[in-house]
């Protein structure tokens, strides 16, 4: 029998909520447990978390190199995000269709601009399924800025291979990745994404300062 792991919307508030939205079924080979206290660098109530407990699909991911992601349709300038390049990254998978993911896009919007300086960057990946049609009808009044991608289908499956590959649980799922290339925290409740990007920034090596150019008189 084909073992199916439910995909639910998270509602954004209060903390330690446990979603009240309809499910939303995604087929992955094997379903781990479904949740579990585990270890984390961060507070739990920052997360998105069932009686107090962390969902088992984040913390596997955390701790590890990001996942290789498939992704089509950018809108902005591409982002090679296989690629960290010394950046802190964060990775919101969201969808229109998700009424907690459109909430969180004004604090997404409201990060990218703020820290656009910073060796930082924010992409967006819209679920591959369904919805993507409207991306630029929900984000356009926005004037979002940052890149934004559509995950690739897969055939097989009928689910996105980024959203399999990074054990998605449930829209929107927030990832922050270090300047290594490292998940450093999976499941975010929006309101304390920035919490850790702060955090993470501060650990990104200072660029030496340049030698000041210097001229000699040759006469």
């Amino acid at each position: 029998m084909t073992m199916i792991t439910l995909l639910l919307c998270c509602l954004i508030e209060p903390p330690q909520s446990v979603p009240a939205t309809p499910l939303v079924p995604m087929k992955r080979p094997t379903a781990p447990p479904e949740t579990t206290k585990g270890a984390s660098e961060f507070p739990t109530s920052w997360f998105y978390s069932k009686g107090g407990q962390r969902y088992a699909d984040n913390l596997a991911v955390e701790g590890k190199p990001l996942p290789k992601l498939s992704l089509e349709n950018w809108r902005g300038e591409p982002v090679d995000v296989n690629n960290n390049q010394g950046k802190v990254m964060v990775i919101d998978f969201w969808a229109t269709w998700c009424g907690p993911c459109r909430r969180a896009l004004p604090k997404n919007v409201e990060m990218a601009k703020k820290y656009k300086n910073q060796p930082f960057v924010l992409v967006g990946i819209h679920d591959a399924r369904r919805g993507k049609d409207r991306i630029e009808q929900v984000v356009g009044p926005l004037n979002a800025e940052y890149p934004m991608a559509v995950d690739v289908l897969d055939s097989q499956s009928k689910s996105g291979r980024s959203a399999q590959a990074c054990r998605l649980k449930y829209w929107p799922t927030y990832l922050v990745v270090d300047y290594k290339g490292i998940v450093r925290a999976c499941g975010l409740q929006p309101s304390r994404v920035e919490d850790v990007v702060k955090r993470l920034l501060k650990e990104v090596p200072q660029e030496s300062s340049p030698e000041p150019e210097t001229t000699s008189d040759q006469s």
